[in-house]
């Protein structure tokens, strides 16, 4: 709750009188307000059809929590719906039929909350987040998609109904109202409204609204609303504060003018809904009969008696978002708290709130709706207001649900077929992953409403509600199935599968399970382990000598430790003895409970749907170690304690007892099952939660049975040679020999060897680094083209690839099969194919010493050309070429510059680059603007107009770059500013062709004029008329030409 918004008291008085003090309200009503409406029928809506639904359609979901909407507590069951609309709610005798026909999608229900499609009674499809003001001046094209947009942000958001309040264009409402009952496009039942009505002086923007002055003109406005076929039409009879120039207590409608619009309205049908804060404006709405009043802000104690008394014909929207986001969150888009409090906003919602409390209290229908579209009531977000319902309002989340559901359908007048989960209603239902009734604000989570549907046509549902359960596997084949994401997608562990809801399916043939080395279900994370949870364990553990943990044999609380990650071993690897650290080596056998769904402080009832399923554990301890240091975790979590069985199976796979059984060298040690646990398995979820959030893949170890080592009539302990076997039922053994002491400790050597935390970026494009060759201590992406003896090396620039040089090579005619060229071509580091570490520092330097590697690397030898080399390079690329050739120059024989970068970067340029990195690595190449921005200042106005293959393929190359790869070349370019290259010193060894671009603005004709002259007689310049900077996409034949010519 805000500060200083009056949320609590029946009545009471504000400094400086604006409260109004109301009376005594009735507390003798029906359950939900809007029961007590009664429109006229004559001014019932058409009843919309949408299209599209198939008449054999048949829909069930299972295993539901269906929330009816009559104010009824949720109940269990499966709903069945065929064609359009539910047949059966609760019990279904023939579900099982029902299942195995071929012709029902089943939808699992897993327990989650089905309820009617929600409804908002105030809604502007055709708002645009922005300002008010500036709606009328969208053109129309573009305003009918955002309208489309807007609907379909309902549909995503849940919301099946939806009654317009104002359309920004005369018909639009009305289009898209027809679009989506034709099929057309997605979006929401809708009623339709045109233009806002004003009286002339006295609108809230101009260009959104229809005017009209005096009852004879209002009736001609009413009659042209119903004549392009509105539902309801909007009367804006008072101000708005934000206009500061029409306060929200003004009112500028007559008793006349609105007498005739309700008296033409309603004889042709249709209803009224009015913007009406002021006082006198809801007097009015009320006295003559407009049916929908939003707002409803200053209504004082006459108003509010009127209002009660009339309750039968009146619907209240008071859109109570806009004046909260306007009061608290408009800053950022510069409406500041203080300008909303200065203009009257702050008292407003203070007054608004206590008067709207009262309205519920008195039984008078308020629905919400809260009048998005605006910057800070975006779309997207409508499901706010019933939060605010509930917070402000003292509505409870029922009542809350019931105004948005069943309420709004009795807006709609079609309380018999919309708005509730019932037979006979149609089928616009949410499945909801959690109980909006214990928090409301789950509505508000796109991702938790996990099926949307209208006209029983599924909107939105994933594979999850599809699904049966996963097949358990077996290795008594010995053999193994690979599986994968239902995209194809190969799994890496158990962890995805759990987020997948086991929503896996086989991929590929059976592998022999003796050519597969199997690893553990878990790992990485510590496990969560419970001591003392048998009771005949924790009897002859307290009379070991080794408990120094408590004095009584049984806790009267679970014992928690963990162990080291370091610890965990799969089936088969050996048990470390540790000679020097233990003499007391011990087993345990163990049920291991896998989480699989996250939860802060569960409480029991509710702990086992937070399991995903079990495996099995060894929980290995040196016993002295736990004597002597009075805990658990040194002695349990030395390297190798911790062997876990491979398989892993989902608890709805196993029965609810599961016994536990270890043998060492085949000798039966510990017999138990989970019905012997001190502590079930859903009083450890619940005290493990109780003050630490749980996740999935968490890995809880539940204790031992008796029979350890030291639980021997003779203390038996672990020894070189031993072999534990420990078997749980439905996971068959898991089998683990402890070693001799002179095997080295790999546990050590794997942490040791681990993959760097410093992360690498843009390898997993070629799944970690496959194709790509090790030069020195890179990877890097290397292509060869021709077996000529005369390499050619081609070097790319900033946000290119070695793609941008293949079309040049086959219009220059180098690659036919009498041409004596090998063609060299590679990506810089981070770009194309080529990965960098986060900690690579990328400079001119740097991706010199990369060439260098190339050009000396055995599989090239590029050195030993006795014609020499030739670089054919682009923008960055000509500084790394310049620069290997000025360190090289015997090597090099010519030089080919295609737009070289400035030498020296202008120190402006390299601010910029160093902004384009930072932009680019917070937001990406996309949402950062820089490829579309670097697509447009680096191409020609004739590439831009005429070239439209071209402006695509630069934009392509520059959205395929890693943000990393990319922010780090050009800060390498920003790197040479202030350093000239001394490119005199070639003039007698080197011939240079510098090709540029007229329109370049990157590489100006300018410098490259400069260039030919500090390169002397041996070197060229090629301007390409018409082309910016990036020659071999704008201009691909004077780009071949030029190079061909030259070579």
């Amino acid at each position: 709750m805000a500060p200083g918004i009056l949320v609590n008291g029946d009545s009471g008085s504000h400094e400086g009188g604006h409260f109004p003090s109301f009376s005594k309200h009735d507390s003798k009503r029906k359950l939900n307000p809007h029961e007590d409406l009664n429109f006229d029928r004559k001014l019932k809506p058409k009843s919309y059809h949408i299209e599209g639904t198939r008449p054999d359609s048949k829909v069930l979901f299972l295993d539901v929590n269906i929330l009816d909407s009559t104010g009824a507590d949720p109940y269990h069951g499966d709903v069945f719906i065929q064609s359009e609309r539910i047949t059966h709610v609760g019990s279904l005798p023939d579900v099982a039929d029902l299942q195995k026909d071929p012709q029902v999608r089943v939808i699992q229900g897993r327990g989650c909350t089905l309820m009617s499609g929600l409804g908002d009674a105030h809604t502007h499809f055709t708002r645009n987040n922005g300002a008010l003001d500036k709606l009328g001046d969208v053109g129309v094209e573009e305003h009918t998609l955002m309208t489309a947009r807007s609907a379909q942000c309902y549909l995503d958001s849940g919301y099946t109904m939806c009654f317009g309040a104002a359309s920004a264009k005369d018909r639009l409402d009305c289009v898209i109202r027809d679009y989506i009952n034709a099929g057309d496009i997605p979006g929401p039942r809708y009623l339709a409204n045109g233009k806002e009505m004003a009286v002339r002086n006295g609108e809230l923007a101009a260009g959104i609204t229809v005017f009209a002055d005096g009852p004879l003109e209002m009736r001609e406005v009413i009659r042209h609303h119903v004549d392009i076929g509105v539902d309801q039409i909007k009367l804006s009879m008072s101000g708005e504060e934000i206009t500061e120039s029409r306060s929200a207590q003004d009112s500028y409608y007559s008793d006349a003018e609105t007498a005739a619009c309700v008296d033409e309205a309603h004889r042709h049908g249709v209803r009224l809904c009015s913007h009406a804060r002021a006082r006198d404006s809801v007097k009015m709405c009320v006295k003559h009969s407009v049916d929908v009043i939003y707002q409803a802000s200053y209504i004082d104690d006459e108003g509010m008696d009127m209002l009660k008394k009339a309750k039968s014909k009146h619907v209240v929207a008071p859109g109570i978002n806009w004046l909260w986001a306007t009061v608290y969150e408009a800053a950022p888009f510069g409406y500041s708290f203080e300008k909303a409090e200065q203009v009257g906003y702050m008292e407003e919602l203070q007054i608004a709130i206590r008067a709207l409390k009262e309205m519920h209290k008195r039984g008078i229908t308020v629905l919400p709706g809260g009048d998005y579209g605006f910057a800070w009531t975006p779309h997207g977000t409508y499901a706010r207001d019933l939060e605010h319902f509930v917070k402000l309002l003292d509505f409870t989340p029922m009542k809350s649900i019931i105004a948005a559901t069943a309420g709004v359908a009795k807006l709609f007048m079609q309380e018999n077929e919309l708005g509730k989960i019932a037979p006979g209603f149609y089928a616009d239902c949410i499945l909801v992953n959690g109980d909006p009734l214990k928090d409301i604000s789950v509505l508000q989570e796109h991702d938790k409403l996990d099926v949307m549907m209208i006209n029983a046509r599924l909107h939105k549902a994933s594979f999850r509600e599809f699904s049966k359960a996963a097949t358990r596997q077996s290795l008594d084949d010995r053999k193994v199935t690979p599986l994968t994401m239902r995209s194809g997608a190969p799994l890496e562990n158990l962890y995805q599968v759990i987020d997948l809801e086991n929503e896996v399916v086989p991929a590929g043939d059976t592998i022999p399970l003796d050519t597969v080395k199997l690893l553990t279900p878990i790992s990485g994370r510590d496990i969560l382990c419970v001591g003392k949870n048998y009771s005949a364990h924790a009897k002859e553990f307290n009379t070991s000598g080794y408990d120094s943990s408590d004095r009584i044999e049984q806790p009267s609380h679970p014992v928690i430790f963990t162990k080291r990650a370091t610890s965990i071993i799969g089936f088969g690897d050996p048990i470390l003895p540790h000679p020097d650290f233990t003499q007391t080596l011990d087993y345990e056998g163990e049920i291991g409970v896998i989480i699989g769904k996250s939860g802060f402080a569960i409480d029991g009832k509710n702990a086992m749907d937070h399991i995903w399923g079990y495996t099995i554990i060894n929980d290995v301890t040196a016993r002295e170690r736990q004597r002597d240091h009075k805990q658990f975790y040194l002695g349990r979590s030395a390297d190798t304690f911790c062997p876990m069985s491979p398989i892993a199976v989902p608890a709805a796979q196993l029965p609810t007892d599961l016994t536990v059984e270890t043998r060492v060298n085949g000798q039966q040690r510990q017999f138990g099952t989970t019905d012997d646990l001190i502590f079930s398995v859903a009083r450890l979820v619940r005290e493990l939660s109780a003050g630490s959030t749980i996740q999935p893949g968490d890995l809880i170890a539940t204790g031992t049975p008796a029979g350890v080592g030291f639980g021997q009539k003779a203390p038996s302990f672990l020894k070189p040679g031993d072999t534990v076997e420990i078997s749980v039922t439905g996971l068959g053994t898991l089998r683990n020999t402890v070693a001799e002491p002179s095997i080295p400790n790999k546990t050590f050597q794997t942490v040791q060897n681990a993959m760097s935390s410093i992360p690498f970026h843009n390898l997993d494009i070629t799944c970690g680094g496959f194709g790509l060759t090790r030069i020195n201590s890179k990877l890097i992406n290397i292509a060869t083209l021709g077996s000529g003896s005369d390499p050619i090396v081609y070097i790319h620039g900033v946000g290119g690839t070695m793609e941008f040089y293949r079309p040049l090579i086959q219009a220059a005619g180098l690659l036919s099969p009498s041409s004596s060229y090998r063609h060299i071509l590679y990506d810089l580091e981070g770009h194309g194919q080529n990965p960098t570490s986060a900690c690579s520092e990328v400079t001119i330097s740097s991706l010199v010493a990369d060439l260098h590697g190339i050009v000396h690397h055995p599989n090239f030898a590029l050195q030993k050309a006795a014609s020499g080399i030739t670089l054919v390079a682009h923008s960055l690329g000509s500084l790394i070429a310049v620069n290997f050739a000025l360190a090289h120059p015997t090597l090099i024989k010519k030089l080919i510059l295609l737009g070289p970068a400035p030498s020296p970067l202008p120190a402006p340029a390299a601010k910029a680059m160093h902004a384009r990195a930072a932009a680019v690595r917070s937001k990406g190449m996309l949402g950062s603007g820089v490829a579309d921005a670097v697509s447009q200042a680096a191409t020609s106005p004739t590439t831009q107009t005429s070239r439209p293959l071209a402006m695509s393929l630069v934009r392509a190359s520059l959205l395929s770059q890693d943000p990393e790869g990319y922010a780090k070349c050009c800060t390498a370019l920003a790197g040479t500013a202030g350093t000239r290259l001394e490119i005199e010193r070639l003039t007698t060894r080197v011939k240079t062709l510098v090709v540029a671009g007229a329109d370049d603005k990157v590489s100006s004709p300018e410098w490259a004029r400069e260039i030919g002259e500090r390169m002397g007689k041996g070197s060229k310049v090629q301007m390409l008329e018409g082309v910016g900077h990036w020659h071999c996409f704008e201009d691909l034949d004077g780009a071949g030409k030029a190079v061909r010519e030259f070579l």
